[in-house]
């Protein structure tokens, strides 16, 4: 009897096993990490739980200092066969090569530490505003360049006047590596010219240093294979930019103007917070250490209606989903300004809702015209990529 029951158990299990695989050779399952359980029609293998050996042109240099050596990592190949690995020693600056038709090459210096920002910064003579770039290196060029930010050899042009990148600078565009090292070379030459480059932290943000690649681009899977290393590795403390980017805040008040990436709840307000409060969580709890975990309940930063994620000021599906206008106006008089800027939510245009007091700055930047938000001696603009400016209008809320 025994024996019968071990040989119909033993039969039950290797039909599961076989339907498991018949299964993932159908419909591959990835994990949070972005590895494989399945078939990878891309390289004609099968993967147990292993990233696809996707094919990747150009991507890196990723920074990793260990025992006081630097070194960049690049990842090169011809975009049709499995990519190579170089790793190079460097100390004072790095070459970055754009995966782009032109293949644009830059040179970051580098720098030893990097303090928190201020977090309250007197009003500029003008400044550009923009969010949402999630790697789209080109699209960024072409506006900072239009917009008199940055000159054709990519270097600051804008004098004293200040950029803010207002989050989700990261994941969906296939040139996050150039675009961040591009960030991090312009906030030190605006420094000396008198200027600055804010960069605030979103939810994507937050899930790079998490190593959740639910919505990076499929060419880093490859990049993960080559170098033997999961994202989050990439971007550990280990890493120049996953440093730089943990000296980051999640919200700053410039002049009259807060700028966060997704807004501020009636839950978060409940608990008056201030721009001091908020950043010294940013600095021991921004990055959660979880590939799976979206958010955390009652967490000011994390949870759904946390700073990083709640869009009650942008969106209008239904009545109760948008703030009111009394929520609004007690978040400007709790901390001090006149309005608020955010992105995260996408609409069609750069432009006010609820009078003027909430602008929206995320939009399509994947369309035919990139914006921006200029502000200008407090007069505010939406700008483009065509180089066009025009006083701003009330948005045209969308449903996501």
């Amino acid at each position: 009897m025994l024996k019968k029951i071990l040989k119909i158990s033993g039969m039950f299990i290797l039909l599961v096993i076989i339907l498991i695989i018949v299964f993932t050779c159908v419909f591959p399952v990835r994990i949070a990490d972005g590895r494989l359980l399945g078939y990878s029609g891309n390289d004609g293998e099968y993967l147990f739980l292993q990233y696809q050996n996707i094919p990747v042109r150009h991507d890196g240099p990723y920074l990793l200092e260990e025992n006081n050596i630097r070194r960049a990592l690049y990842v090169n190949g011809d975009d049709r066969t499995p990519s190579e690995l170089t790793a190079k020693e460097v100390k004072n600056s790095i070459e970055v090569i754009v995966d782009n038709d032109e293949e644009t090459k830059f040179t970051v210096p580098l720098r030893k530490d990097h303090q928190r920002s201020e977090l309250t910064i007197p009003n500029p003579k003008k400044l550009l505003a923009i969010s949402d770039l999630e790697g789209e290196f080109d699209v960024m060029v072409k506006l900072l360049q239009v917009n008199g930010v940055i000159d054709n050899s990519l270097s600051w042009n804008f004098n004293s006047g200040h950029l803010v990148l207002i989050g989700d600078m990261v994941d969906r565009g296939n040139n996050v590596i150039p675009l961040l090292w591009l960030i991090y070379k312009l906030e030190a030459e605006a420094k000396l010219a008198g200027g600055a480059v804010h960069y605030i932290l979103g939810n994507h943000e937050r899930y790079l240093l998490d190593g959740r690649t639910k919505s990076v681009n499929r060419k880093y899977f490859g990049t993960y294979r080559t170098t033997g290393m999961s994202q989050r590795e990439l971007w550990s403390k280990k890493s120049e930019l996953g440093r730089w980017l943990r000296s980051k805040p999640v919200m700053l008040k410039i002049g009259s103007t807060l700028f966060t990436h997704a807004g501020v709840s009636p839950q978060v307000l409940s608990s008056h917070p201030t721009l001091k409060s908020i950043d010294k969580e940013v600095e021991k709890n921004f990055v959660i250490g979880n590939v799976t975990r979206r958010t955390i309940e009652n967490h000011v930063i994390h949870d759904a209606n946390g700073i990083i994620f709640y869009r009650g000021l942008a969106t209008d599906n239904k009545a109760s989903d948008k703030a009111s206008n009394e929520h609004v106006e007690q978040v400007l008089k709790e901390f001090k300004v006149d309005r608020i800027a955010i992105g995260h939510t996408i609409s069609e245009q750069v432009g006010y809702d609820y009078d003027g007091k909430v602008i929206r700055v995320d939009v399509n930047h994947s369309g035919e015209v990139s914006e921006g938000l200029f502000i200008e001696n407090d007069s505010l603009w939406r700008v483009n990529s065509n180089g066009t400016k025009y006083k701003l209008e009330q948005i045209n809320n969308l449903d996501k």
